[in-house]
């Protein structure tokens, strides 16, 4: 934290900061492995009021880190990822919400700051915001798709660009629904497993159950 010192040195703006600070703040945000010293927590806990910077809190999993080990013994989580800001930017943002992310394939929760009622309308918007997924690239279909849909815009129709990036999500859209949608149903139950999973106390057999559930949703997403 001496670099968010010197930052905070040259600071006359509102100040959000937020990502992996590999530190925690009281000993309850941590599970597994050797205490915390409480020497590091409180040199953390000192550099955020020296900087004036508040944590905002959360919602979701509280802990944002894990080893993912397969054992009990040797499982360790803590919440290493957070955002802290002003008194100057929470005046500025006072709908500001903070959610521990789907960490997907990392071993590490995202921290997604939502500033505005209208942002976190647009994030909690679901089925109407069209997303393009990473996992369609390894369908067997998903370039022919792309590619008759553009040339059938711009080409057969004389379309301009836009009009060929809506057709081409249409079309993507239409086919994960009717054809990816068993695929898809099976990697949301495979996902909501997972995480109901991380939520339980340690022991073997959620250990065990994690790292099986992990390699299920690695399976589907191919």
């Amino acid at each position: 934290m001496e670099g968010t010192r010197v930052l905070n040195a040259a600071r006359s703006r509102p100040w959000l900061c937020m990502g992996d600070f590999n530190e925690i703040l009281l000993g309850c945000e941590k599970e597994g492995g050797l205490p915390k010293a409480q020497r590091c927590m409180d040199k953390f806990r000192n550099a955020l009021e020296d900087c004036l910077l508040a944590d905002l809190g959360f919602v979701g999993d509280p802990f944002t880190w894990r080893n993912q080990s397969h054992r009990s013994e040797n499982y360790i989580r803590e919440r290493l990822d957070r955002a802290v800001a002003s008194a100057d930017w929470c005046g500025r943002f006072p709908d500001y919400r903070v959610i521990n992310g789907d960490p997907r394939h990392s071993d590490h929760r995202p921290i997604i700051v939502i500033m505005n009622e209208d942002e976190r309308e647009r994030c909690t918007a679901g089925d109407k915001a069209f997303h393009f997924e990473a996992s369609w690239v390894q369908e067997e279909h998903c370039k022919m798709i792309i590619q008759n849909a553009w040339h059938l815009t711009l080409d057969a129709r004389g379309g301009k660009v836009v009009d060929a990036i809506r057709e081409v999500g249409e079309e993507l859209w239409d086919w994960s629904r009717n054809v990816l949608g068993d695929l898809e149903k099976r990697i949301k139950r495979a996902k909501k497993d997972l995480e109901e999973c991380r939520r339980k106390a340690i022991n073997s057999q959620s250990a065990a159950r994690e790292e099986n559930l992990r390699y299920k949703l690695e399976k589907l997403e191919g």
